[in-house]
């Protein structure tokens, strides 16, 4: 389902995000297209769980799949991380801004070129200065940093078991030792 008007996507976002029955669903607007993801695998979710209580426990605002939204508006990720401070959150507003958002963190799933290329441009420009991308399909992390002109100047990469070297605000490392790979999948 692709949304015409930029304005009336993010009200038919809304819209679906209303409908009891796509509860088990996450609604976002990526590159002006309206994407329904599943419910998430217990992989992803314990990385997510995981990496999130990391930050809760250094005093961090993690919010999971919280829709941010920028000026550039043909977009409404919901990052399965975001974070920032109580002070920044403090008027409850939601959609949140992106520029408020220190860091967002995605973990892939299923649609590579959503986490690895729209989001990460999305982020860059709406003034998101972190980002990290985790693959629990390659057992690896991705963290961005420097944004300028719509893409990130610094990418750093290691494997699950190294520790992504969080630079400030956050000056600690995000511990991904428990962090495991997706099983295979069953033949079909």
């Amino acid at each position: 389902m692709t949304a015409m008007a930029t304005t009336n996507a993010h009200d038919l976002v809304r819209l679906l995000e209303s409908i009891p029955e796509l509860d088990a669903y996450r609604v976002e607007l990526i590159d002006g297209k309206i994407v329904m993801l599943p419910s998430a695998a217990p992989f992803h979710n314990f990385i997510q769980a995981n990496a999130a209580s990391q930050f809760i426990q250094r005093g961090w605002w993690a919010m999971t799949e919280q829709a941010l939204v920028s000026p550039e508006a043909s977009f409404e990720p919901k990052p399965d991380i975001a974070v920032t401070t109580h002070e920044l959150a403090a008027d409850n507003l939601n959609p949140f801004p992106a520029e408020r958002a220190a860091i967002t963190v995605e973990i892939v799933s299923t649609d590579r070129d959503g986490d690895y290329a729209k989001k990460r441009f999305w982020y860059a420009i709406s003034g998101v200065p972190l980002y990290v991308i985790i693959d629990p399909n390659d057992g690896v992390w991705e963290l961005h940093s420097g944004a300028r002109g719509g893409d990130y100047r610094i990418v750093e990469r290691g494997e699950f078991g190294e520790p992504i070297e969080l630079p400030e605000p956050f000056a600690f490392p995000l511990d991904t030792s428990a962090f495991k790979v997706y099983p295979p999948k069953p033949p079909r």
